[in-house]
């Protein structure tokens, strides 16, 4: 594989401080560029605003989830039932 030239390198580097930078400089009246295309700001904390299908989905699930977990708590052991799992240690091989 061929290697970059430094000066190469060196350049890039400059102009992609020159392009962050000119972010930075305001462009329009009312400040910089990106401010500009922006979208309004939400008040700090508020959550952030979620589209309604979203939101039927994630109610859906939520209520799936809530049935499933009563299913399985609800569900009785008889006395005395095995464990569902059993941790046995193994000695380890030797090297």
């Amino acid at each position: 594989m061929d290697r970059i030239d430094p000066m190469q390198r060196r350049r890039f580097v400059k102009l992609m401080a020159a392009g962050a930078a000119s972010l930075l400089v305001p462009t329009t009246p009312g400040g910089t560029l990106a401010a500009a295309a922006a979208p309004p700001r939400r008040r700090p904390g508020a959550p952030p605003e979620t589209p309604p299908a979203i939101a039927r989905e994630v109610a859906k699930q939520k209520k799936s989830l809530a049935d499933t977990m009563k299913v399985i708590r609800d569900y009785v052991l008889p006395p005395g039932s095995a464990p569902a799992s059993v941790f046995r240690a193994m000695k380890r091989k030797e090297r």
